[in-house]
């Protein structure tokens, strides 16, 4: 077995060389936009439905709320 096996076999994996990982041009999740944290007062009634459409489907709460507004936005015509 030559040094570069051994650095790549599990019992050495801490002096193994990072082959993966890491800052790289392209790697990651794409961006769909600017990420800003709020606080967001809603009637229990509208949590109770937002939990629900989460629970029927795969979309997370924030899926849900970006669509809202991209719709209102849309309808609106201000984007």
């Amino acid at each position: 077995m030559d040094n570069n096996q051994k650095e790549l076999d599990g019992k050495n994996a801490p002096n193994r060389p990072y082959t993966r990982g890491g800052q790289r041009t392209g790697a990651g999740r794409k961006a769909i936009g600017v990420t800003r944290k709020i606080s967001l007062t809603l009637p229990e009634k509208y949590w109770a439905e937002i939990d629900r459409q989460c629970e029927r489907g795969d979309y997370s709460v924030s899926e849900i709320l970006r669509s809202i507004v991209e719709d209102y936005l849309k309808e609106a015509d201000l984007v």
